[in-house]
């Protein structure tokens, strides 16, 4: 027995309707968190090993569970110069991380 094939126009509304279908998520929550999950992009970047991987994901935990964010400007600061960031300046909870993501990027420089 021969199955008709679907035309173009037939998947495409079908494809439509499936995201029509998906909840949107609250653009709020992502606009707040989005200056960590950038530095949190470019140190999944420079992972090279399991532990990395490891700091990556408990960061990404940390971003997800918390109220805690960083400036535009102390973020630009970070990915630009990373070896003349203050890390005291910045929340306790983030600053395991932001230790991490300088002596990554200072082993990524050698």
């Amino acid at each position: 027995m021969a199955q008709k094939k679907k035309s173009a126009t037939a998947r495409s509304t079908q494809a439509a309707d499936r995201d029509k279908a998906k909840p949107k998520a609250k653009s709020g929550k992502a606009r707040r968190k989005n200056n960590l999950l950038k530095l949190c992009s470019e140190m999944n970047r420079l992972v090279i090993d399991a532990v990395d991987k490891e700091v990556v994901k408990r960061f990404k935990t940390l971003i997800d569970t918390s109220a805690d964010e960083i400036t535009k400007a102390s973020l630009d600061a970070i990915l630009k110069n990373p070896g003349d960031v203050e890390v005291g300046s910045f929340h306790e909870s983030i600053q395991p991380y932001l230790k991490h993501y300088i002596f990554m990027a200072k082993r990524n420089s050698k």
